[in-house]
């Protein structure tokens, strides 16, 4: 039943819609669930998108007064209160707020810096509250443009968009707009989206169609741009909060309502017919899963239909039948006991996609015969004839010199030699087991020869009897089999143990580590020589000091000259101690300070000594 169940899941990938269709719907009904969970939010974010989302579709909203009231947010945010007076606008609860609600909006109206975002906000804020026009449109719009300047995002043009909506100047918008869709990003050369996301996308598809509407003029957005900004939404179908089920319905919407739409033409159930069905169901809609305006039920025509084997062409020009708006039935009654993959080209007017379909045939074992032999083929190997479904009589027994092989055949129903996808020969017990996959021949005999010796390290050299299996499917199949032929007794040769045989009896030596030998020392005539000549210059600057004499006249009393010499005296001496018993770590930590002391009394004795020699 597992067999099965993966071979349906290999057929339900063969249909695949050309690049000139969308290949998928957006499910309106799943991201109106997840709007209507929105209402319970106390979350003003949450809310305000579910009502706008519920109120895009044309669903009933319940009174939410109470849950607004309730809601968390900030009056000190332009987007809260945003959110809040929208909510409440759209819910029909504008007593639920307070009159300080005005503040922000009205501040930021005042504010030189305001972003184009935030006038947005509070533009829209006010003409919630009810204050109508807020910008003059001639001065308004060039303020407007000025800070558009600054950053002339994706984003910021959608929130102009916006405002010139409010403003009444979408013909600035209509003049822009083009500019605009040539600067969205694409995506593999399929999707075409704006930078800042679905946000951004869903804002400027809306405020675009919404502009060209109330002007009366044409859509800028060409068939393929449609097709590509759809595709990109079918991409993020699978939102799963309010914002994203509303932004989401915003866009699908302003995509969907622009004609002509991008229609979707896909397999509706199953994708395979069998003997028994013959109806293949295709529904075509459009992005919203909607009937396709304008489609006529004899525009709908499987053009042609090829069998991927030998593309040979068995249907051509064949009508298909209408059972529903959205739902078109193909009849391939004409092939279905010619088992195999299909093609379908199919036109939906002047729509074309490419379809695969299966034709699932049942197929079946023959002449299987398992044979033992010697590897090195000196004997004819035993050969043993096992009918399909059946077992093997005899329990058959084989060592590591012999040789395991398996040959049979694959049959349609109308007993005609087949090849299939998947053939494999299965070793194993409930412990161990080994795959091997069969290949057929130019007769279509698939064979499969084990080496009984070389198929004991998969089975771990553990002697016994395996059960062996033969597995058959195709994605064109209607009764995968798992054939179990029986168990055969292996006497695999022993595991080596090479390694173990030449390690003595009992416990190994300890091993201890041994630094190496330290060298020779030279000989101590050479060491004198060499400390000698070490001790050379010491000797001659004692002599040279004995015979000239030292100078105390020019040494100046000062406690910077006392402590820089001290502090070299003590740093010299430092060298000699770690010369005889300090570490090289040990010695740095005390010469750190040593050195900081003589740098900063050397410092200020040299200081001292150019001031005194500058008055002389």
């Amino acid at each position: 039943m597992h067999f099965y169940g993966l071979l349906l899941f290999a057929v339900s990938l063969l249909a695949f819609s050309n690049a000139s269709t969308l290949q998928g719907t957006i499910d309106e009904k799943k991201l109106q669930l997840i709007l209507q969970e929105g209402l319970k939010s106390k979350d003003i974010v949450s809310l305000y998108y579910s009502i706008k989302g519920l109120k895009s579709i044309n669903v009933a909203i319940p009174n939410v007064c109470q849950e607004i009231r309730g809601s968390k947010y900030d009056l000190r945010s332009v987007e809260q209160v945003f959110y809040l007076t929208n909510a409440a606008a759209l819910s029909g609860c504008q007593n639920v707020l307070t009159p300080d609600v005005m503040n922000t909006p009205t501040q930021i109206l005042d504010k030189k810096d305001a972003t184009l975002q935030e006038l947005y906000y509070a533009v829209y804020s006010l003409k919630a509250l009810g204050k109508g026009s807020i910008y003059d449109k001639e001065d308004g719009l060039k303020n407007l443009i000025q800070v558009l300047k600054k950053d002339d995002s994706p984003a910021n043009y959608g929130y102009l968009f916006a405002l010139c909506e409010h403003m009444g100047c979408g013909d600035w918008s209509t003049s822009h707009a083009e500019g605009v869709l040539l600067a969205a990003d694409e995506s593999d050369g399929k999707a075409l989206h704006f930078e800042g996301g679905l946000p951004a996308t869903s804002m400027l598809l809306s405020t675009i169609a919404r502009a060209y509407k109330s002007q009366k003029k044409p859509s800028p957005l060409t068939a393929e741009q449609k097709l590509k900004f759809a595709e990109y939404l079918l991409s993020r179908r699978s939102v799963n909060s309010p914002k994203g089920a509303a932004l989401l319905l915003e866009a699908a919407y302003a995509v969907a309502n622009d004609e002509p739409t991008p229609i979707a033409i896909t397999i509706k159930g199953k994708k395979y017919v069998t003997a028994e069905t013959d109806n293949i169901e295709i529904s075509i809609t459009d992005l919203l899963q909607r009937p396709v305006k304008g489609l006529k039920p004899e525009d709908v025509i499987a053009q042609s239909g090829t069998r991927l084997a030998d593309d040979v062409v068995v249907l051509s020009k064949q009508p298909l039948t209408q059972r529903d708006a959205t739902t078109f039935v193909l009849n391939l009654n004409k092939i279905k006991s010619q088992y195999g993959l299909y093609k379908i080209a199919l036109s939906a007017g002047s729509k074309t996609a490419s379809l695969n379909v299966a034709v699932l045939g049942e197929i079946q074992v023959t002449n299987c015969e398992v044979g033992l032999g010697d590897v090195d083929g000196t004997t004819s190997p035993k050969i043993t004839n096992v009918p399909y479904p059946e077992e093997l009589l005899d329990e058959l027994q084989a060592d590591h010199m012999q040789k395991l092989s398996l040959k049979f055949t694959v049959r349609d129903r109308q007993s005609k030699p087949v090849s299939v996808q998947q053939a494999f020969v299965r070793v194993g017990d409930r412990g161990r087991e080994a795959v091997f996959v069969a290949e057929p021949d130019n007769a279509k005999a698939y064979r499969v020869e084990l080496n009984v010796g070389a198929i004991g390290k998969h089975l771990g050299h553990q002697s016994g009897a395996y059960q062996v299996s033969i597995f058959l499917g195709d994605s064109a199949v209607s009764n995968p089999i798992a054939w179990d032929l029986g168990e055969i007794h292996f006497k695999f040769e022993k595991e080596p143990t090479a390694v173990a045989a030449r390690s003595p009896a009992g416990p190994l030596p300890e091993i201890r580590h041994q630094f190496r030998e330290a060298s020779p020392r030279p000989a101590r005539a050479v060491s004198d020589v060499f400390a000698a000549a070490c001790a050379a210059p010491l000797a001659l600057l004692l002599l040279l000091w004995a015979r000239l004499g030292i100078n105390f006249g020019n040494f100046p009393l000062t406690l910077s000259a006392l402590v820089f010499h001290l502090s070299l005296g003590a740093s010299l001496s430092l060298y000699g101690v770690f010369w005889l018993r300090l570490t090289m770590f040990d010695t740095v930590r005390y010469l750190l300070p040593l050195a900081a002391l003589s740098f900063l009394s050397g410092h200020r004795l040299l200081r001292r000594l150019v001031r005194d020699k500058q008055s002389r």
